[in-house]
């Protein structure tokens, strides 16, 4: 019993390990950022949404992602974008990801990302910078049938203009990562997987008091529509009787 245990475990092992080295850039950025640590820069602590960032340029060929930024990117191109939210209140309610660029203090759309909840608390997507220059991504919930702006992220595009990286790890780091990675791997799926089953009933909650609050809202309409049609009806039955 112990035996079949045992290989059963090694054999999970190498599963694991298959699948980070065969995983996409988005799943290999996604461990990578968990042990990474970043700056008070790429760091949100106050505001309507606290939460910390990274930005990754993505490299040529199937290597993961090696340096990360947040406030300034060296280089145009394809970039891939992390970004934690802290707490659960906003994951739950949906957000839409706008990047802009700034051009002469007004605000150029070049990227919208509809809004969705991430009831993992990690949003993950890609950007494709084609001109230098000041940008903003920008974090958007819906208020009042409108987009409102909640979490500005300035990010700026070519050299100078600002330290905005921090510290990554490099190819031997990467090959340890995989060396070790099976472990810790196994570990987040499980972290994950309860975490998502407490997101999960949190996001019921939520839609549950959302509806009841609905339905109250249109039984009280109900009420004084019925209320309004009877008090016609009276009015009307004592001016008949009046004639």
């Amino acid at each position: 019993m112990n035996k079949a245990y045992g290989w059963t475990l090694h054999l999970k092992w190498i599963a694991v390990l298959i699948s980070m080295m065969a995983m996409p850039a988005y799943g290999q950025l996604m461990i990578g950022h968990m042990g990474h640590s970043s700056g008070d820069d790429c760091n949100i602590k106050t505001g309507p949404i606290p939460l910390n960032y990274s930005v990754y340029e993505k490299p040529k060929g199937a290597l993961p992602p090696t340096m990360a930024h947040c406030k300034h990117v060296p280089n145009m191109g394809e970039h891939f974008v992390t970004i934690d939210l802290q707490g659960n209140k906003y994951r739950v309610i949906p957000i839409g990801i706008r990047l802009v660029l700034v051009e002469g203090g007004q605000n150029k759309t070049i990227m919208t990302k509809a809004p969705e909840k991430y009831t993992s608390g990690t949003i993950n997507f890609g950007l494709n910078f084609k001109e230098l220059g000041q940008y903003n991504i920008l974090l958007e919930t819906l208020e009042n049938g409108k987009m409102t702006t909640k979490v500005t992220l300035p990010l700026h595009v070519g050299e100078g203009g600002g330290h905005g990286g921090h510290s990554g790890f490099g190819m031997l780091e990467i090959g340890l990562l995989l060396g070790v990675g099976g472990i810790a791997g196994f570990f987040w799926l499980r972290r994950k997987s309860s975490k998502d089953e407490e997101n999960t009933h949190l996001l019921a909650e939520a839609e549950a008091k959302a509806k009841a609050e609905a339905e109250a809202e249109a039984k009280a309409k109900a009420k004084a529509e019925a209320e309004t049609k009877s008090e016609a009806e009276t009015k009307s039955e004592a001016e008949t009787k009046s004639e």
